[in-house]
């Protein structure tokens, strides 16, 4: 690799290729990628103090936040999808994880780089899907088999939390392996404790904090005037937040 990820613009890095990455991507990488692909957005404090305080993002927690990654933006791309599965892959060795009998990423945003998990330590890919909003693991999995549930960001763990507990209710024998991997924590998180199942522990790439606040006790952009949207629920919220603050 004869320049750095850092000096690759969005061309180059689509046409990297998961082999030329053997070190560990550092966060600063890791935001680049997703930044020149559109996959990252950032609330812009300088322009608020000019007045152009646009919008920020409403997690799915109910959290407000000044920042937000788009895991169907960043994973689209096969090779940079790729890269990521390789370095969840090689954080899974360092934290000497048990390889699982089955892999499975949680919906939607991680369903592809889970399978991808699956194919590299060569073991059974396990599918989840949303029906009606909820998580459903479609996979009848043996009991007793081994389980490690895959993910692409981690905030608060919300959404981990649901898919153990559907798990739990619906497959009880099944033994999922205390561990969420992520591509980022971005919120700090060292444990995701999950009632009935234990303490899980995040296991991230990279570690990108984004501030988040509670809006019931306080939101300082909303007390600027920024508005909260949910960025993913449709492809013109997505324009809208990263566009709000542009003049």
């Amino acid at each position: 690799m004869s320049k750095s990820i850092l000096e690759m613009d969005k061309k180059e890095l689509l046409i990297l290729r998961a082999e030329s990455v053997s070190h560990q991507l550092t966060a600063n990488e890791v935001i680049h990628i997703a930044t020149a692909l559109g996959a990252f957005w950032k609330y812009d404090y300088a322009a608020a103090r000019q007045g152009q305080v646009g919008k920020h993002a409403l997690l799915k927690s109910g959290f407000h936040s000044d920042g937000f990654f788009v895991s169907k933006i960043l994973l689209e791309p096969e090779n940079i999808r790729h890269i990521m599965s390789y370095q969840i892959v090689i954080k899974l060795g360092i934290e000497n994880v048990v390889v699982p009998d089955y892999v499975a990423g949680i919906p939607y945003g991680a369903t592809a780089l889970g399978s991808n998990v699956a194919k590299i330590i060569g073991v059974y890919e396990a599918y989840m899907s949303k029906i009606n909003d909820r998580i459903v693991l479609d996979t009848k999995i043996p009991s007793g088999a081994t389980l490690l549930l895959v993910e692409d960001f981690c905030t608060r763990g919300t959404g981990f939390r649901e898919a153990v507990l559907q798990i739990k209710n619906t497959q009880p024998f099944v033994k999922i392996l205390l561990y969420n991997p992520v591509i980022i924590n971005r919120g700090g998180l060292k444990e995701i404790f999950v009632e009935g199942a234990g303490n899980f522990s995040v296991i991230p790439v990279v570690e990108q904090r984004i501030k988040g606040w509670n809006p019931i006790e306080r939101c300082p952009l909303c007390d600027i005037g920024s508005v909260a949207i949910k960025p993913k629920i449709t492809d013109e919220n997505w324009r809208l937040l990263t566009t709000s603050q542009l003049k």
